[in-house]
């Protein structure tokens, strides 16, 4: 099948990639349940400490991924359209492009953080807030990985008119969106509740 065997449908996404996310999905919640419960044992401690934070820094953070999730969605979307997928790869790029931002924003923040003597040991509030962003931060690596790998094989697949890998289109771009929510939950549960 060539490229243009897929115009106007959307690219199959797998149940074992569902399984992976939702999978995902649970284990952040159960994460999040776990700082609920410490959060209500010592609240005083835990808004004294969310204080310390840097809301801009993670408000700057969910803009970010907002973009990138739109710019990997629009890419998705390009695909299944005739004479616009080439503008895909750009998206792909773009949303590239705001997880490398995510990132620097992050280790700029952790910088900050130990600048300030906070750490892992610091309190409670601090286990939890470098635990959370830690593994949410692998989480986005990889995504990162496999829209650079999706990014690589459609400029191939561009460049010598032959079929797509549909599955890793769906699955990282599942998977991109993924990370992109469980920020969106992060965001306010770490930064801003109170």
């Amino acid at each position: 099948m060539n490229i243009a065997a897929r115009e106007g449908k959307l690219f199959p996404v797998e149940i074992g990639v569902w399984v992976v996310v939702l999978g995902e999905l649970f284990v952040f919640s159960l994460f999040f349940a776990t700082f609920l419960y410490y959060r209500s044992l010592s609240p005083e401690l835990f808004d004294a400490s969310r204080a310390t934070l840097r809301q801009d820094l993670g408000a700057i953070n969910t803009i970010i991924l907002l973009a990138s999730s739109w710019f990997v969605a629009t890419a998705v979307q390009k695909l299944g359209t005739a004479g616009k997928r080439q503008q895909a790869l750009s998206y792909l790029v773009c949303a590239l492009t705001c997880g490398v931002a995510f990132v620097a924003v992050k280790v700029f923040e952790y910088g900050v953080a130990a600048i300030n003597g906070l750490n892992v040991l610091t309190d409670s509030f601090y286990m939890f807030y470098f635990m959370l962003t830690g593994i949410h931060l692998m989480h986005l690596l990889v995504g990162l990985g496999l829209l650079a790998g999706t990014t690589v094989h459609l400029k191939n697949a561009l460049a010598r008119d032959c079929a797509l890998n549909e599955e890793l289109i769906g699955f990282s771009s599942s998977f991109w969106h993924m990370v992109d929510i469980v920020w969106i939950l992060l965001f306010p549960l770490l930064y801003l509740l109170q």
